[in-house]
C-alpha cells in the first residue's frame, strides 16, 4: 500500500491552496475510515450503445484488442455483453438498454451538438470491488453526503451494483459490488445468445487478431482519460479520490494545447493493469478566454461538441521491437501498421521515441462508441503516461478530428 502522504507528486501544472487542503484531508479521512482497504480493484467498465451498434463495436473491440467476448445475459431492463482479458483486469460491459423510457444518458447527450445525434451512446462508468458494500456506503452516504441513484438494499444479492448519481463534473457514475468469489460474475435476470451470424464474425474479428500476431503485443487497458471543463477540473479530481482508492500521482502543463493532463493512479500496486490509471484533461483557460492568448482549445472544443465524458481508453503494448534493432521498428509501429492494413483508421503517425520513454498514437474516433482507442509502448520501464510534446500532438490530431463536420 502507498504511503501518499510522502509521494512527491509529479508534474508542472499549478493547483490552488484549495486542492491540496482538501486533497491531505481526504486522504485522512479515507486512512481513519479504512477505505483503502474496503475499496479494491476495478471489476468491470460499462459502455452503452445502441442496439444495432453492439455487434460491430464488439467486432471492433475483438478485432483491435486482446479482449474476447465470453458471454451476454439480460438484467432488468438492459442486455449486457461481456468482454474479458482475464480474471485480473477489468472487463469490458457493452450494454444497450431495451427499455422505451429515456434515461439520464440520454438526456446527458441531448445537450450537446454531437453527442445528441447518437443520444444512446455512452461509457456509463467504472465498478469497483469492495469487501464491505453495507459498511462503504454508511460511509459514504452518511457522512460524505454522496448520492446514490438508489438507496442500498437492507438485504442485497450477490454481485448487486450500488452505482452512484451521475457526476455534475463528469457527467460518469461510480458502482461498486461485494465480489462473491474468485471467479469474475454477475448479477444476471437470464442468459442470452447471439444469433450464428453474429458468432460468426465476432471469431472472424478474433481470429484475424490473432493471425497477425497482435495477441503478441497488445496488453489490456492501461488508463483511461475523461474530458471536462476547465473551472470543473480539481473538483473533478477531489470527488474521484473522494469516491475511490485512487491517489493524485500528478498533472503537467501542455502550454500550447492550452491543457493539462492529470493522472490518478490505483494503490493496489502491480501489475496496474488490474486498475488502470485515470486521466483527467481540462482547458487552462475556458474557450471563451482564447481570443485574448490566441490558443487553441481542443480540450474544450471537445466537451463543447460531445458534453463531459470519457475521451479514450489506452491499450498497452509489450516493449521490444521487431527485426534488426538498428532499424528502430518498435512493437507499437507493428501493431498499428498491422490494423491500418486492416482498415483501421489513425489520427496521426505513431508519436514519440523510445529515446524520449514512450511511443504513442490515437484511433480516429470509434462511430460506435464515440470512443479514442490509444496504443502505448512504454520503453525500458518508463513509468509515466506521456511526454509533453507526445501529449500536445496527441491532444491536437484529436482536436482537428473534432472539428470535422
Amino acid at each position: 500500500m502507498i504511503d501518499y502522504f510522502s509521494v512527491k507528486i509529479k508534474g508542472d501544472k499549478k493547483n490552488s491552496d484549495f486542492f491540496f487542503e482538501y486533497l491531505d484531508e481526504i486522504y485522512k479521512f479515507r486512512k481513519e475510515n479504512k477505505i483503502d482497504f474496503n475499496i479494491k480493484n476495478i471489476h468491470h467498465f460499462v459502455v452503452q450503445t445502441k442496439s444495432e451498434f453492439i455487434v460491430p463495436l464488439i467486432c471492433e473491440w475483438l478485432m483491435q484488442s486482446p479482449y474476447n467476448y465470453e458471454f451476454s445475459f439480460i438484467h432488468e431492463s438492459k442486455r449486457h455483453h461481456v468482454l474479458r482479458f482475464n480474471d485480473q483486469s477489468p472487463d469490458i460491459l457493452i450494454q444497450e438498454n431495451l427499455s422505451p423510457e429515456e434515461d439520464y444518458i440520454f438526456f446527458q447527450n441531448s445537450l450537446n451538438p454531437k453527442s445528441k445525434v447518437n443520444p444512446n451512446i455512452k461509457f456509463i462508468g467504472e465498478v469497483f470491488e469492495v469487501t464491505d458494500l453495507k459498511k462503504l456506503d454508511e460511509v459514504l452516504t452518511n457522512t460524505q453526503k454522496i448520492k446514490f441513484q438508489n438507496p442500498l438494499p437492507d438485504k442485497f444479492y450477490d454481485d448487486y451494483i450500488h452505482w452512484t448519481n451521475p457526476s455534475i463534473y463528469t457527467h460518469n457514475c461510480i458502482g461498486y459490488k461485494q465480489r462473491p468469489n474468485a471467479q469474475r460474475t454477475y448479477l444476471m435476470d437470464q442468459e442470452w445468445n447471439f444469433d450464428d451470424e453474429s458468432k460468426a464474425r465476432f471469431k472472424l474479428s478474433k481470429d484475424m487478431f490473432n493471425n497477425l500476431s497482435l495477441n503478441k503485443y497488445v496488453l489490456p487497458i492501461d488508463h483511461f482519460a475523461t474530458r471536462i471543463y476547465s473551472h470543473d477540473r480539481e473538483l473533478a479530481i477531489l470527488e474521484y479520490l473522494t469516491l475511490t482508492n485512487y491517489w493524485f500521482w500528478g498533472a503537467y502543463n501542455i502550454g500550447d494545447q492550452n491543457s493539462s493532463t492529470n493522472v490518478c493512479r490505483n494503490l493496489q500496486g502491480d501489475p496496474e493493469s488490474i486498475s488502470p490509471a485515470k486521466v483527467f484533461t481540462a482547458n487552462n483557460t475556458p474557450a471563451f478566454l482564447s481570443y485574448l492568448d490566441g490558443l487553441p482549445c481542443p480540450t474544450e472544443n471537445f466537451v463543447q461538441l460531445y458534453g463531459r465524458r470519457l475521451h479514450h481508453f489506452a491499450l498497452g503494448v509489450t516493449d521490444g521491437f521487431i527485426g534488426d534493432e538498428s532499424k528502430n521498428y518498435r512493437n507499437v509501429d507493428y501493431v498499428v501498421d498491422q490494423l491500418k492494413n486492416s482498415h483501421m483508421q489513425f489520427l496521426d503517425h505513431v508519436i514519440g521515441s523510445c529515446q524520449e520513454g514512450l511511443k504513442q498514437i490515437f484511433s480516429k474516433k470509434s462511430l460506435h462508441s464515440l470512443l479514442i482507442t490509444e496504443y502505448i509502448q512504454r520503453c525500458n520501464e518508463f513509468d509515466g503516461f506521456f511526454t509533453k510534446e507526445n501529449v500536445a500532438a496527441l491532444t491536437k490530431a484529436a482536436g482537428d478530428d473534432d472539428l470535422i463536420t
